[in-house]
């Protein structure tokens, strides 16, 4: 239970579509009873509200649990946007 899971977006999250692919990713994980998530945004090329919520929305029941939602090095766009909306101070790297 100790281990890290792993989610691996490769679109961008700038739709409700893609905003509830990512929730339920999420889900899958954390029902294994992961509490220790990584996000890889690695594929992300724009994220916006949509996509923004649904990663607040996973940081938030995480740490309701006493767990951490990690990202992956972030790059480009959407590295901006977490540096402008603080998130960067949020989430954790995992290197």
């Amino acid at each position: 239970q100790g281990e890290k899971g792993y989610i691996t977006i490769n679109s961008d999250l700038d739709s409700e579509q893609s905003g509830e692919a990512l929730r339920k990713a999420f889900n899958q994980v954390f029902d294994q009873g992961k509490r220790t998530i990584v996000l890889d945004l690695g594929g992300v090329q724009i994220i916006n509200s949509y996509g923004i919520g649904k990663v607040l929305m996973c940081y938030k029941r995480l740490k309701a649990e006493n767990g951490v939602l990690m990202v992956k090095p972030l790059q480009g766009f959407v590295k901006e946007t977490f540096e402008l909306l603080m998130l960067d101070k949020l989430l954790p790297v995992d290197e």
